[in-house]
């Protein structure tokens, strides 16, 4: 850190003292950085002794180096328990906020915060880090502190936490250098959200280069632009996914949302795992059933992790008739007897969340597991069980045989199933 650590009015811990591996991006930045952004993690939860803190850091330097950033993204994390944990330090440009991380440092607050309050330590830390930042010239004197959210389209840092640091010192709604690719409700946003369903994003330090192509455009590494969202996100470049046959687009906002289970893969819980099960899933999608692609528009791991299937704009292949109207999310295991971690749980919540929030679900969805609208045990019965205590859950359609009184649904495939005709390319 180059300060002696005694001079310090917080506990510090380096890199050695957590265990990090070492660092493969070293790319220098350039000071007094003119910004600080605040984040939050979401996953891993909050930690409130030291080790459980160096257990998030490592957990969090293996999951970004997973997406290939050569180190975990933050350049310091700040526990519970008000310690100051170092990520990539002073003299190295981060990974975590896009367009902005050549000019900022990225402090990020261990737990999720949107609803729950961080304790008086952490924040008290976090000022006195910046203060440091300041003091020693790493950080401008004039400037500006801003939450993830402001400059990317994520909840982070969370909205309790967002609206504390909104009033301390620095704290700045001016961040019109960075609004590129995020603004919502522009033409540039309604173009992007086009493409996506075509490309194959580059989280790996990537602005989203586009290259034309037909019948997918593929990724080109850029400068650091991070389509982000508030929970871990693995996009179908990243797990090793087949280009799809065809596409058909998704007319949005959707509906509905149908949840999933696989039943086979069984359950994954690691990165590893996630996309080895992602790929056996898209294997058998395209070359035993010969679909255009993995069925599912995402699927959730264990690990809570989300892993990019069609995405929000394809039309899915999971419930057959009701796929013109809803986004399937698979949660990858066998869920018929035990309940999936909660982590599964929370992280499938906030993809829905996350979905209505970019204009891709409808505020007022409804949600429906696959068995109220197909001949299927599909989501397992305990999932299911759980399913119907989650937020937006109808209980109508009960069956299958209760589509052509579904409202939504257009005619020509009431039409079909009046008449029993259900050919389809894809099921």
């Amino acid at each position: 850190m180059g300060l002696r650590r005694e001079d310090l009015k917080f506990k510090y811990y380096s890199r050695e003292e957590w265990g990090a591996t070492p660092a493969t991006d070293r790319r220098p930045i350039a000071t007094p950085v003119e910004y600080v952004i605040i984040h939050h993690t979401y996953i891993p939860a909050a930690c409130n002794t030291t080790q459980q803190c160096f257990n998030a850091m490592k957990s969090m330097q293996d999951y970004h180096n997973s997406m290939d950033w050569g180190d975990i993204g933050y350049h310091f994390c700040v526990g519970n328990n008000g310690g100051v944990y170092e990520g990539r330090g002073w003299n190295v440009i981060g990974i975590h906020a896009g367009r902005a991380n050549n000019h900022s440092y990225g402090i990020c607050l261990i737990g999720d915060w949107r609803v729950a309050v961080p304790p008086k330590a952490m924040l008290e830390s976090t000022k006195r880090l910046i203060s440091t930042g300041v003091q020693n010239g790493w950080i401008s004197p004039n400037y500006k502190l801003i939450g993830h959210s402001q400059v990317m389209a994520t909840e982070c840092p969370g909205t309790t936490l967002f609206n504390i640091i909104s009033t301390w010192d620095h704290f700045s709604t001016d961040v019109t250098i960075f609004k590129t690719t995020v603004a919502k409700n522009n033409a540039l946003t309604n173009i992007l959200h086009i493409m996506y369903s075509y490309v194959f994003v580059a989280v790996i330090l990537g602005i989203i280069g586009i290259t034309i192509a037909v019948p997918a455009l593929l990724p080109e590494p850029g400068e650091n632009e991070v389509f982000t969202y508030d929970f871990p996100f693995v996009n179908r470049y990243q797990w090793g996914a087949r280009q799809p046959k065809e596409k058909t687009i998704l007319q949005t906002p959707v509906p509905y949302v149908v949840i999933h289970h696989s039943y086979k893969p069984a359950a994954c819980y690691d990165a590893v795992q996630c996309k080895k099960a992602m790929q056996s899933m898209q294997n058998f999608h395209m070359d035993d059933r010969g679909w255009w692609d993995i069925g599912y528009n995402f699927a959730v791991g264990s690990d809570g992790t989300v892993y990019e299937g069609r995405g929000w704009t394809v039309l899915g292949a999971h419930s057959l008739h009701f796929n013109t109207i809803s986004l399937g999310i698979c949660l990858i295991g066998d869920w018929t007897t035990s309940l999936p971690p909660s982590q599964q749980i929370k992280t499938a919540k906030a993809l829905i969340a996350a979905g209505v929030e970019l204009g891709y679900i409808k505020t007022n969805y409804k949600l429906v597991g696959h068995r109220q609208v197909r001949d299927t045990e599909c989501p397992g019965d305990v999932l299911y069980n759980n399913v119907k205590s989650w937020e937006h859950h109808v209980s109508f359609p009960a069956t299958y045989l209760d589509l052509v009184q579904v409202k939504e649904l257009p005619k020509e495939i009431k039409d079909k199933l009046i008449h029993g005709n259900s050919t389809h390319i894809e099921a």
